[in-house]
């Protein structure tokens, strides 16, 4: 392995992903921790009957739901404060990832968290608006809409939706897309043709996307895949692209996120029902029972994640076994790998709690060694 990648690089890039592991870790965990103490403090039952006072005319709870959240969800953030600023400032730069200095990052640490304030203000006044319509099935309405979210804003909307805003370039080359029309017969698409895009500030595209919908699709290769992959690398993305639509797995992977979802809001809608009525609450409608409903939904969400990321590397590791057929053997997978880390190192291995916890994808390591297998 040591032949395509810089082990010093690999070293400083495993060491930083692993304490921002770490740091993501500590971050969850006081989630909770701060949840119990506003709970058992007694300052969650205050502020609900203090923004009652305020908010006394009739059908204000949507302002009362939506003002406790916005509050409750401002002070986690302040007293986190100080662990943002050793996470996002000094560790970044300590780690030669950030260039701005703390007044500019401080700028755009406190637009961030106007966003998330109001992006979570308004997902948990949604919630409590679909409790009051629906107080036995809020969470199903619920789910509903996150798999309606997850469809029109995930891949499916972006596959249709970004050629549109941003047309991308023909690329004009025959053979390429005649190639590439041979791996998408195999995977069971129709491919039309290859393309790239051609605009600025890439950085959060995917190296390849399959625009369209249903069956037909277009190859759309990033600026930095089409310009900086040759050939066989291109087609070998592409058809790793094209594998995630072979026997309705992507179809089989949305249907699961679905039923995860379903069940991380059930499951938050009977524990919080629950804590509620125990601890003298009127249900899981009422803002004070939002300690409860917020640790239950993240500790749920959390164990959905872990099971869908192991399905997910499952999957990408299928993804590369048809691609390792359809486009060579290990050392194009190899070739791929190493023009990333020359992008931007990363970590060719991790400790398996890490991958366990945290992983969509299978490490570098695990995919070369299945690779390496196969060609045995």
């Amino acid at each position: 392995m040591a032949a395509w990648y810089d082990e010093r690089l690999e070293a400083q890039a495993r060491a930083y992903e692993q304490a921002q592991a770490i740091l993501f870790l500590v971050r969850f965990a006081l989630l909770f921790a701060l949840a119990a103490v506003f709970w058992m403090s007694g300052w969650s039952r205050a502020l609900g009957a203090g923004l009652r006072n305020w908010f006394s005319f009739p059908f204000a709870w949507p302002l009362v739901c939506a003002a406790f959240t916005a509050l409750a969800v401002f002070g986690y953030e302040v007293v986190l404060f100080p662990l943002s600023v050793l996470a996002d400032y000094s560790f970044e730069r300590l780690h030669g990832r950030l260039e701005a200095e703390f007044a500019q990052w401080l700028g755009g640490f406190l637009l961030t968290l106007l966003l998330e304030v109001g992006i979570v203000t308004g997902a948990f006044t949604g919630l409590y608006v679909l409790m009051r319509i629906f107080p036995t099935a809020w969470w199903l309405a619920a789910t509903a809409a996150y798999v309606l979210l997850v469809t029109g804003l995930g891949e499916g909307g972006a596959a249709w939706l970004l050629p549109r805003v941003r047309p991308p370039v023909p690329a004009g080359d025959a053979a390429l897309a005649e190639e590439l029309r041979r791996v998408g017969r195999a995977a069971g698409l129709e491919i039309e043709d290859a393309a790239w895009w051609d605009f600025e500030h890439q950085e959060n595209l995917a190296e390849v996307r399959l625009a369209g919908t249903g069956r037909r699709r277009r190859v759309i290769f990033s600026a930095q895949a089409w310009h900086g992959y040759g050939r066989r690398e291109q087609v070998y993305l592409a058809a790793h692209q094209m594998a995630r639509f072979r026997h309705g797995a992507g179809l089989a992977m949305q249907v699961l996120q679905a039923v995860l979802a379903g069940g991380v809001f059930w499951g938050a809608a009977q524990i919080t029902e629950w804590a509620a009525r125990t601890h003298g609450l009127p249900g899981t409608s009422a803002p004070e029972a939002f300690p409860f409903l917020v640790t239950s939904l993240f500790a749920l969400a959390a164990l959905a994640g872990v099971a869908a990321h192991a399905v997910l590397r499952h999957l990408e590791l299928a993804a590369d076994r048809f691609a390792l057929g359809q486009a060579g053997g290990e050392d194009v997978l190899q070739s791929c790998l190493r023009i990333a880390f020359e992008q931007e190192p990363f970590a060719v291995d991790a400790p398996g709690w890490q991958v366990v916890l945290l992983h969509r994808a299978p490490t570098p390591a695990h995919r070369l060694a299945q690779a390496a297998g196969l060609k045995r």
